[in-house]
Order: C-alpha cells, then sequence, then structure tokens
C-alpha cells in the first residue's frame, strides 16, 4: 500500500513538474506586462505602446565638432590666485594661457591657466591646476571653475543622452532589426550636447539616443525579474 501511494506521489510531481516547466517556457515567449522582451543574442525589444509610454526615440551616429567642456573645483589661495585637482585625463587637454571662468557666486571672473603640475602627496594620476586672476579673490574660498577647449575637427560622437554609463562601463543601445543590443562603447571628448565615439560604433549606425536609463531597466527585470519554480506547489 505505502509503495503504491508513494508511486502515485512520485507521478503527481513529475506532472507538477512538467506543467511548471511548459508554463515558464511559455510566458518566456510572451512579453512581460512592461512591455520588454528579451531575447538571447537579438537583444532586447519593446511592443509600441511602451515605446509611446516612455518617449522613445533613435537616431544615427553622426560626426561632430566637440567644443569641450572642462570643470573643476578650485580653492583661492591668494586675493588673485586659485588651485584644484584635475584626473591627468583631463589636464592633458589644458596648457598654460588658457582662459577659464569662474563663478564666485556674483559675476563670473576670468582667470587664466598659470601650470599644471604633479601633486607630491595627492592622488595618483591628479594634477595641480593653478589659475591666476585680475579681479581679487576671498582667500579660502571655495570656487567653481570651467573651460572650454576647442573642436580639432568633426569626429563619430552621439547625443549625450544616449549614452549609458555603469560601474561596468560605457554603453550604446544599438538597433538590431527590431530589437536593440546594448553594447559597450569607448568614449572620447565630451560637452552638454554630444560625446565622442572612439571605438564600438561607426558613423551611420543606427543607436537609441533617449530613455537608454529605462531600457536598462527593463533589460534587467526582464532578465533577473522572474522566480525559479521549485515545484513547491
Amino acid at each position: 500500500m505505502k509503495k503504491s501511494i508513494i508511486i502515485i506521489l512520485s507521478s503527481l510531481c513529475a506532472i507538477l513538474c512538467t506543467s511548471c516547466n511548459e508554463s515558464a517556457a511559455k510566458s518566456a515567449e510572451k512579453t512581460p506586462e512592461n512591455g520588454a522582451q528579451f531575447k538571447k543574442g537579438e537583444g532586447l525589444s519593446l511592443t509600441d505602446e511602451m515605446k509611446k509610454s516612455i518617449g522613445f526615440t533613435v537616431a544615427e551616429v553622426g560626426e561632430h565638432e566637440i567644443v569641450l567642456s572642462i570643470n573643476l573645483d578650485l580653492t583661492a589661495t591668494q586675493p588673485n590666485e586659485a588651485r584644484g585637482t584635475i584626473p591627468a585625463t583631463s589636464a592633458a587637454s589644458i596648457k598654460p594661457g588658457m582662459e577659464i571662468t569662474i563663478a564666485t557666486g556674483n559675476a563670473p571672473v576670468k582667470g587664466t591657466v598659470q601650470s599644471i603640475e604633479k601633486i607630491p602627496f595627492g592622488l595618483p594620476g591628479d594634477l595641480e591646476v593653478t589659475v591666476a586672476t585680475s579681479v581679487p579673490l576671498s582667500p579660502g574660498s571655495r570656487l567653481k571653475g570651467s573651460l572650454e577647449i576647442p573642436a580639432s575637427g568633426a569626429v563619430p560622437a552621439v547625443p549625450a543622452s544616449a549614452v549609458l554609463r555603469t560601474a561596468e562601463g560605457s554603453f550604446v543601445y544599438t538597433v538590431n532589426g527590431s530589437f536593440y543590443v546594448r553594447s559597450p562603447v569607448k568614449t572620447g571628448a565630451s560637452n552638454d550636447q554630444f560625446v565622442e565615439i572612439n571605438d564600438g560604433l561607426y558613423s551611420g549606425d543606427q543607436i537609441v539616443t533617449t530613455p537608454v536609463m529605462s531600457l536598462w531597466m527593463a533589460e534587467l527585470q526582464v532578465l533577473r525579474g522572474g522566480k525559479a519554480c521549485t515545484c513547491g506547489h
């Protein structure tokens, strides 16, 4: 009798597990309620309704002359001098004699870059920028400085809104038929409008310009939002 009961229970468990697996497979083929679906090897797809609701837009990678904007924190060390630190990657574009605009809380003040030097006890890779001004500053005051580096020519670039920056690096969603693939890119100069693409895209490639963060959240939800079946009905 006990043997018969065990056989019956084992059969029921097998049927329930098969049913669960079939249901999971069918649900994976359907578009989730959030309007997004991920297909391995092809990328993320969206329903027209979802595209409309999130303000989805696509554009082509173009070539633009990018005026590089560099911002840095400064501290007034003397009445006509301020200093601040900047990463070596940004410092490479700054030269003595360049004009810098300093926000003082009142009217902006124009200054001139005097020197860019290594910091003996600073963070590895950081350099110190010394700026001179003709307008007196309050020693000890903290200021914001900005420089604009002229463009050296047209380069492959995408709208700044198209670049997804994560702990894993920078990405752009490229168009793959009716799917959208999160592709790694190497970026260069940037400003408020455009970001230079050094590697990963070519002029003419189609990309998603907005809203890439929503696409990333949708991708994560589709890939990680499901629950595994353990047959614990």
